[in-house]
């Protein structure tokens, strides 16, 4: 059986998700679809609009802001997203970086609300070192 690993998210590069948005994975679970990322939103960033397939949980380690769904959130507060949830962008007025758990890919959405692309652990993996990630520790 293996043992536990402790992971230097410190030394981890920050990858490019998305403009002013980078991740760190922590952990893909390709049997379950379940994933943990580090995120950090630069002031100025946008989260587009999406909707959570499968319930994400949310640590703020770093910064403040509003979310119009779930109202304000600082440093040290814990959110959790249900499975369905739709939100609104989400405006980053100060650099904000939290830890994500998500049991499925939510799915983000046009203007029209049809499904632009999934966050799963496919799409993820591109981000992954696989010293860490990926099929060794999911």
């Amino acid at each position: 059986m293996p043992g536990s690993i402790a992971i230097d998210t410190d030394g981890m590069p920050w990858r490019e998700l998305a403009p002013g948005v980078g991740v760190k994975v922590l952990r893909l679970d390709r049997e379950s679809g379940a994933w943990t990322i580090r995120i950090r939103s630069e002031k100025g960033s946008v989260l587009p609009p999406h909707r959570h397939i499968g319930m994400s949980q949310i640590s703020i380690i770093k910064g403040a802001g509003r979310h119009e769904q779930a109202g304000d959130f600082k440093t040290g507060a814990y959110v959790i997203e249900p499975d369905g949830a739709v939100h609104r962008p989400l405006f980053f007025e100060e650099e904000v970086v939290q830890i994500m758990m998500a049991d499925g890919a939510p799915a983000f959405l046009n203007e029209d609300g049809s499904e632009s692309f999934l966050v799963d652990v496919n799409m993820l993996s591109q981000f992954a070192d696989p010293e860490l990630t990926g099929d060794r520790v999911g």
